[in-house]
């Protein structure tokens, strides 16, 4: 007999079992599905009117747990949910600025529009309100696809820890990326910038961007011990921490484990780079290290030997230079220089890494040296840095005819 009173008509082993509920009439299937975390055994419940329809659900829903494994111990557990226990786990995984890129698109797009959605009733057009909401706010393109590549790893993740996620959510495509308007100054624009530059105490500063392609984390974080007679080791960057927590700063900082950081003052410290490419050495030409020495000679004194240190307005003292008041120089530097990106936009500080990969590449530098001085793991991306000028163009035309047009 079964709860109810109704009568099980017992399957073969591992199919589960079928009952008609004496109560209603209603028909009754139970499938096994392993254990629960307190050591309990599982069973998965499906109903019908018939007992036709209760094994056909009973068959697909063997299929899934085949397919998809057990389904998850919290079967109603919705996006919001696993999201903030999803980000909980990546706090000891991903690098600082990592964590920040992920948990920003989580909190302001996929929790406020789908986080009341239960994980195993996902559609796809769950994933395409999140991209529509975007697009109506005037998000780019670039930024709506990684949303949508971060809800897809979010829901893989999901399906590991033993959610129910149905699978065609994993398959959604990929929003279109969009196109960058990044490029490389032209070099008229360069020396422009750097005869202002120049008239500078820190112009070494841009010298060391338009020339090597430094980061600006990296510039930033430049400390003398770094700097030899003939060459630069980059081997710091300056990054501001986020606080496990702001109201309690003794509590530390959000880092993943193995994170190396080095802390200077404050949220401020030093940290290395993410890959061991960034790890590396320029060797420093005659010019670039006359520059630097008059610089070094003369910069503000620290506590922390950096090369390029900044300064509290408050009080005069030396501190960590603050990223956004280096951005403001090199854009008053272009206004100064009457140059600007073709778009009317001042070129970013990270498009100077843009001007010094094509330069490297029009001077015909190996592709070994070129990933090398900028420090990329591969020429597949300081290809993504390098802009074809005209000239650079006509004169290949050129060549080309003086072969081709051979009497």
């Amino acid at each position: 007999m079964a709860k109810g009173g109704g009568v099980v008509a017992r399957r073969d082993y591992k199919t589960g079992s079928i009952y008609q509920r004496s109560s209603d009439g209603r028909w009754m299937g139970t499938i096994e599905a392993g254990w629960s975390a307190e050591g309990t055994r599982r069973r998965v419940t499906v109903s019908g009117k018939t007992r036709v329809e209760v094994v056909k659900k009973i068959r697909d829903k063997g299929l899934q747990i085949e397919r998809d494994g057990l389904p998850a111990a919290n079967a109603r557990a919705t996006v919001k949910t696993w999201a903030s226990t999803w980000l909980s786990l990546k706090e000891t995984t991903l690098r600082p600025k990592a964590y920040a890129a992920a948990r920003s698109p989580i909190q302001q797009w996929i929790v406020p529009t789908i986080g009341h959605r239960r994980l195993d009733l996902l559609t796809p057009g769950d994933v395409r309100a999140v991209t529509e909401a975007q697009r109506r706010a005037g998000r780019a393109p670039s930024y709506r696809r990684e949303t949508v590549r971060l809800l897809v790893q979010l829901l893989t993740d999901a399906v590991v820890e033993g959610h129910t996620v149905p699978q065609r959510i994993l398959h959604t495509k990929m929003p279109p990326a969009g196109t960058s308007d990044r490029t490389a100054m032209t070099l008229d624009e360069a020396l422009a910038c750097l005869a202002i530059a120049g008239q500078m105490p820190n112009g070494v500063r841009w010298l060391l961007a338009c020339w090597y392609g430094v980061r600006q984390a990296e510039t930033l974080g430049l400390v003398r011990d770094c700097i030899e007679p003939d060459r630069i080791r980059l081997e710091w960057q300056l990054q501001d921490l986020p606080y496990v927590d702001r109201q309690d700063k003794a509590a530390g900082f959000r880092v993943p484990d193995g994170f190396e950081a080095r802390q200077l003052v404050d949220a401020w410290h030093l940290t290395r780079p993410k890959s061991k490419k960034g790890i590396r050495v320029l060797p420093l030409h005659e010019a670039v290290r006359h520059e630097l020495d008059a610089w070094l000679a003369n910069a503000p004194e620290n506590p922390w030997d950096l090369a390029f240190p900044g300064v509290d307005k408050r009080n005069g003292r030396a501190r960590p230079m603050r990223d956004e008041v280096d951005r403001a120089e090199w854009h008053e530097i272009q206004r100064l220089a009457g140059v600007a990106h073709p778009s009317g936009r001042p070129y970013h500080v990270h498009e100077c890494r843009n001007f010094a990969a094509t330069m490297l590449d029009e001077v015909g530098a190996s592709e070994n040296v070129i990933t090398s001085l900028l420090g990329h793991a591969s020429i597949v991306t300081s290809r993504g840095y390098m802009t074809v000028h005209e000239g650079p163009k006509r004169d290949a035309v050129e060549a080309l005819s003086a072969r081709l047009l051979r009497p």
